[in-house]
């Protein structure tokens, strides 16, 4: 049995900053859609029962779509990460939004096939996003996952159906 709990962020805000600290090298993330301040962020925190952060999801609001800014989970295969989108995405449904964002960057091949395996759909590449990017947060590196050179964002979205 899976002993995690999820929480809403604002209940650990300290351990959720630190975690998105480590996982992002600063407290801001760059992305085409923007640049987001993990303070003006949503989320919800995943913790083992002595309050271990095993994982994160942040999402912003955008017009009828939440976007997910984060999602990180360090204990893979224990469906974490899954259990944070899902609950992210009852959220937007509740609140009456119609479609779910994530920019993935080129590199996180392990990432564009987990969200595939959720429903989201490839819809768009913006080429040199992370280059530019990188020019206002130098930490971002050059080569990523696999020694994959990093230049690429693949934007993915799913429809939400809502509840009847």
């Amino acid at each position: 049995m899976d002993a995690t709990r999820y929480e809403k962020l604002t209940d650990h805000e300290a351990a959720g900053r630190k975690y998105f600290i480590d996982h992002w090298l600063s407290e801001t993330l760059i992305v085409s859609s923007g640049d987001y301040h993990f303070a003006d962020l949503n989320g919800l925190i995943a913790l083992e029962p002595d309050d271990t952060v095993v994982g994160l999801i942040t999402f912003a609001i955008h017009g009828n779509a939440m976007a997910i800014v984060s999602l990180n989970s360090v204990r893979g295969g224990r469906g974490i990460g899954k259990r944070l989108l899902a609950l992210a995405e009852n959220r937007a449904r509740m609140i009456g939004l119609t479609k779910m964002d994530v920019s993935v960057m080129n590199d996180n091949l392990q990432a564009l096939g987990f969200f595939q395996r959720q429903g989201y759909r490839l819809t768009k590449i913006i080429r040199g996003s992370i280059d530019i990017a990188r020019q206002r947060k130098p930490e971002i590196p050059f080569i990523g996952a696999d020694d994959i050179p990093l230049h690429d964002e693949v934007l993915m979205s799913k429809l939400l159906v809502q509840p009847k």
